[in-house]
């Protein structure tokens, strides 16, 4: 292990391996939620202390991606970065956004909302549950002006290469959206090569709801105006005298209306201290090593594991399917031994390792699992999946 499990809230006695759906909480975040109490308190002061603690949780984020500080921004959601782009971008009829199928709605439904201004949505399908660079080249074209996709899938497991989606991006003049909810903290993200990175805090990089990353890359896309704007817009205030005449800051904070998630930037902050302290290699080195014990005791149990075997194709999350996910995961759950189950009726599963986690861990997992009868779904998970998201077949290009 790279850390204690007891440096965890309430783990004693679990098998917590899911970590993609809801990470534990760290003991020292009750210690900034009540510096950050202290600091709320005490009037201008408090509030420079907030903001400072802000600039330096952004400089935290800014090493773990590999960019600037000035070109992180924090939002509340990964949902509202994508929102953000669909009302930030000037888009005209017959454009076009590519997306997978194995993607979460959240990278999914925002588009949705420029249909009615002549904007397809194409939506391309997995193969063997592999969404394939080849398939996502075909879908795009000149009138594609987005692709969003995630770094590593909630659904399937799958890492993608950057350099090589970047390239296949970039190369005809497309913008490039990364999700990197299920990368960020757990393997290394190389921001540099997407246009704009989103990523939720609360799995994970270890924080809460309520705090999400936006990254904003001035070098490829230099003007981008805030769709949405609030006092903390401006990169100073307006006078009095002519309230609405503002310039807005030139940094991605311009793209936070009002006052951020302050608590949870805090908890964030000290997450990343955690994170950074232990190194993102050396929590990669170890997550693999599990996640690789995971999958091939699964697949020797006889399960149909959807997630790519090879390392460098996949990080934390080892996906399997099931006829009856529910049956699966209760069965774990009367064992004090938590994964994540369906995701709207879907039959798969997903176990998720982290630097907290131990072989133990693992061993106790599979110990369970070969009590539970190996099954398999009825119907193609990924196919049932893009119904249940809500994506309608119309809208399938």
């Amino acid at each position: 292990m790279l850390i204690d499990p007891s440096e965890f809230i309430g783990t004693e006695g679990i098998t917590h391996l899911c970590t993609g759906g809801e990470s534990p909480m760290l003991k020292t975040h009750e210690d900034a939620v009540h510096r950050f109490f202290e600091d709320k308190l005490l009037g201008e002061e408090g509030r420079r202390r907030l903001e400072v603690v802000s600039a330096g949780c952004k400089e935290k984020v800014g090493r773990l991606f590999g960019v600037q500080p000035d070109d992180i921004g924090f939002l509340t959601s990964t949902s509202e970065g994508i929102n953000l782009l669909v009302y930030a971008l000037d888009w005209k009829p017959g454009d076009n956004v590519v997306v997978a199928d194995v993607e979460f709605p959240s990278d999914v439904l925002p588009w949705t909302l420029l249909k009615d201004r002549g904007v397809e949505l194409r939506i391309v399908e997995n193969t063997n549950w592999r969404t394939d660079l080849e398939d996502l080249d075909q879908a795009i074209d000149e009138n594609t002006r987005v692709v969003n996709v995630s770094h590593v899938s909630y659904f399937t497991g799958q890492r993608l290469p950057l350099p090589e989606l970047s390239d296949i991006v970039h190369r005809k003049n497309a913008l490039l959206c990364l999700d990197v909810t299920h990368s960020a903290g757990v393997v290394p993200v190389e921001a540099q090569y997407a246009d704009f990175v989103v990523s939720s805090c609360y799995k994970w990089l270890m924080a809460v709801h309520g705090v999400g990353i936006f990254y904003w890359n001035r070098d490829r896309v230099p003007e981008l105006n805030p769709p949405f704007v609030g006092w903390h817009t401006p990169a100073y205030l307006p006078d009095w005298k002519d309230p609405s005449a503002y310039i807005p800051r030139e940094d991605a904070s311009r793209f936070t209306p009002g006052n951020e998630t302050w608590i949870g930037v805090y908890i964030l902050d000290n997450a990343l201290d955690c994170l950074l302290g232990i190194g993102i290699d050396r929590i990669e080195e170890h997550v693999l090593h599990l996640s690789t014990r995971v999958w091939d005791g699964l697949s020797d149990l006889g399960w149909e594991v959807i997630t790519p075997r090879a390392e460098a194709e996949r990080a934390g999350n080892v996906c399997f399917t099931a006829a009856d996910v529910n049956a699966v995961t209760h069965a774990l759950e009367a064992q004090n031994v938590l994964i994540f189950g369906a995701y709207g009726g879907v039959g798969r599963a997903r176990v998720s390792t982290h630097f907290y986690n131990t072989d133990r861990d693992v061993d106790r997992f599979l110990e369970v699992m070969r009590e539970i009868p190996v099954t398999r779904p009825a119907s193609t998970p990924g196919r049932d999946f893009s119904k249940a998201a809500g994506v309608a077949a119309e809208n399938q290009g």
